[in-house]
């Protein structure tokens, strides 16, 4: 290999090496500043269906408090009278459900049995002991418990509050409000855009009568755009598990990010998952975007920078180096008129044919 094209090589695979260790770093910084994005951005999504449901809670309480301090809520309740309640209940009811996203009132005796269910009359006496701790506990502690919990109707936001006889020592049974979740969900889209899921282990479920579900994998419960959780439950991309986890789905067009986080009821169980969903599509087209670019950048300032040292080590080395290596080949007769002598003759008779090479080419210098 000549001269010019060792150095040419040598030029080229530093030059590229210089401009891809670049290019990886800011693709690194690139790729840091993309995850933290979508981190942070759905740990925010996320915070909007948390707080709807914590507010949804207190609000529960609110009313099964004012229920249960209602004095023909204690009469009615203490004397069994199990449709005067309904037609005295069943305007309140309908009014917190249009106004309040209420869809569960239900009363409950001091032996906690299901006494009268607002929304559905006919189903009652049912022993909730067995399946529902949060009425236990109110029964007990005759203090409010609110919560989530599975009952008959499914998962809701519930509250139970102890109804106290007139001498505030008996008690004469307990009331329950819930709220709708879905109601919850879709407000929190309206608020943030992203959609949202809530999906239920059915071993945790209960049939009409109270008794556990015989389903087997996860169900969906409330959710925003049903088709789309659907695709990513059928996918197994989801788990149950007691720790937050993120994901990415793509769905069509779209590249989604999905946040786990567990869904654990007034028992401290697992009884499912809160699914967040956020389109990421713009950020990661410009991210790609910004690829394209650095590889644009990365192969003009390779052939720019090259051309550059390439220019520079010719004019500086290799013409220099061809020009004196003409002049000797030019000068034979220096060299070949003279008789043998000894190498060190020899050397100093090259060494005085380079230097006037050199001395022709930079012009005359004075004789020592």
């Amino acid at each position: 290999m000549t001269i010019d094209r060792l150095l040419a090589a040598i030029a080229a695979f530093s030059v590229a090496s210089v401009l891809l260790l670049g290019g990886w770093l800011m693709m690194a910084d690139q790729q840091a500043l993309l995850a933290d994005a979508r981190q942070r951005e759905i740990d925010q999504t996320a915070v909007v269906f948390t707080t709807a449901m914590d507010q949804a809670a207190i609000l529960s309480a609110t009313h099964s408090e004012a229920l249960a301090s209602d004095p023909q809520v204690r009469a009615l309740l203490k004397a069994g009278s199990r449709a005067e309640m309904q037609l005295h209940a069943k305007p309140i009811f309908d009014r917190l459900a249009r106004l309040a996203g209420i869809d569960v009132v239900h009363f409950h005796d001091a032996q906690m049995r299901s006494f009268l269910r607002v929304w559905e009359p006919q189903n009652f006496g049912q022993d909730l002991s067995t399946f529902r701790p949060m009425v236990v506990a109110a029964n007990h502690d005759r203090q409010t418990q609110k919560g989530l919990e599975l009952g008959i109707r499914g998962l809701s936001l519930r509250a139970v509050s102890p109804v106290m006889d007139n001498d505030g020592k008996s008690l004469v049974g307990t009331v329950e409000v819930g709220v709708n979740l879905q109601a919850l969900a879709d407000l929190a889209k309206a608020a943030s855009g992203s959609d949202f899921a809530l999906v239920l282990d059915p071993r945790y479920m209960r049939d009409g009568n109270g008794a556990a579900s015989s389903g087997i994998g996860l169900a969906l419960d409330a959710a925003t755009d049903k088709a789309l959780f659907d695709q990513v439950i059928a996918s197994g991309a989801v788990h149950l598990s007691r720790s937050n986890s993120i994901f990415s789905y793509s769905a069509g067009d779209r590249s989604l990010t999905f946040q786990s986080k567990p869904l654990i009821d007034y028992s401290g169980n697992v009884i499912g998952v809160i699914l967040t969903a956020r389109d990421f599509s713009r950020l990661e087209a410009h991210y790609n975007r910004s690829a394209v670019t650095l590889g644009s950048i990365f192969l003009t300032g390779l052939l720019i920078v090259f051309s550059i040292i390439m220019v520079a080590i010719r004019a500086a080395i290799v013409r220099p180096l061809a020009e004196l290596a003409h002049k000797v080949e030019t000068m034979p007769h220096e060299l070949d008129d003279t008789p043998p002598s000894s190498g060190l003759t020899d050397f100093r008779r090259l060494h005085r044919a380079v230097s006037n090479a050199v001395s022709d080419r930079n012009g005359p210098r004075a004789e020592g």
